[in-house]
């Protein structure tokens, strides 16, 4: 029989050691969406510039292993997204609250193509964070993935704690995105929202390995909140977002079950759509807030 992309599974395993597939510990479920692609390994081919007789190459030979993808799927509450949103903002849970900072973790993707065929990427890292929510429509998350390596294997053990997915955890609409404070404006109308955070990471390869011993982040973190508003007669769109920096936030989901997502930022100049739908676009750049000790936060609920 072939393999079919709707019939695989995906599961994924937090690490406690960078790298190292878990033996013991929570193992999620993720929850694929239409088109949602596996995770691919890339070797890096290192060609040579040596010149053979006759103008010839002399080829070249595989580098050293990197893994990449992107995992979307529609917005749930779920320990799951917990898990992926702390590697994204480099940050973990401390009770309720998590902020964007600077501790990393990692996890081991494993798919399961059919029976006796899998595919064990470990060493994985979210680059990239994003969500996305549209008046009338649904909410969705997509997670650029990086990791360091990736094997084909029939079989798979250990022992592990499922973490599933309640089946009442039913996927956000855009209805479900609650008290929108922008810069303590909060009786304006949105059509759509879109919060991206991306944090770099570079491989740490070392000599007498062709597979990178961790990820380094590079750079700093970049968090940018996009909005349209629909235009309204007698709103002053300027003195409100006035390019100082400001707080904007929403919460996903309601009250016991729901996230809260606060940004830090400023506004960038003031953008009018074309066409017929009379709106304005916002873009917000995050930027620390030292009273809070960040630039973005996530409460639960």
């Amino acid at each position: 029989m072939p393999i079919s992309s709707p019939d695989y599974k995906v599961t994924i395993l937090p690490e406690t050691t960078f790298g190292v597939v878990p033996a013991t510990g929570s193992r999620y479920d993720f929850p694929r969406t239409e088109g949602n692609g596996l995770l691919t390994k890339d070797f890096g081919a290192v060609e040579s510039t040596t010149i053979r007789p006759g103008r010839n190459s002399n080829g070249a030979r595989r580098g050293n292993q990197s893994v990449s993808g992107t995992l979307d799927m529609n917005a749930i509450t779920a320990p799951l997204i917990d898990l992926l949103i702390e590697s994204a903002l480099s940050g973990k849970f401390v009770g309720s609250t998590l902020k964007a900072g600077q501790t990393d973790s990692s996890f081991t993707h494993i798919a399961e193509l059919a029976a006796n065929t899998l595919q064990i990427s470990s060493g994985c890292m979210v680059t990239s964070f994003t969500l996305t929510a549209n008046a009338a429509e649904g909410v969705s998350y997509s997670f650029d993935i990086t990791g360091v390596k990736q094997d084909e294997t029939d079989t798979f053990t250990g022992t592990f704690d499922s973490v599933t997915i309640d089946d009442a955890a039913y996927e956000y609409l855009g209805d479900e995105v609650l008290e929108i404070v922008a810069a303590g404006a909060t009786n304006l109308k949105y059509s759509t929202l879109t919060l991206t955070v991306g944090q770099e990471r570079s491989a740490r390869n070392t000599l007498s390995s062709d597979v990178a011993f961790g990820l380094a982040a590079s750079g700093a973190r970049t968090i940018s909140l996009e909005m349209s508003v629909w235009r309204e007669p007698g709103v002053d769109y300027s003195s409100i977002f006035n390019g100082e920096k400001q707080e904007f936030s929403f919460n996903l989901g309601p009250a016991g079950y729901g996230r809260k997502y606060t940004t830090f930022g400023q506004v960038s100049a003031l953008e009018d759509v074309e066409e017929d739908d009379l709106m304005v676009n916002l873009t917000v750049n995050g930027a620390y807030d030292s009273a809070v000790g960040t630039a973005l936060t996530v409460e639960k609920l």
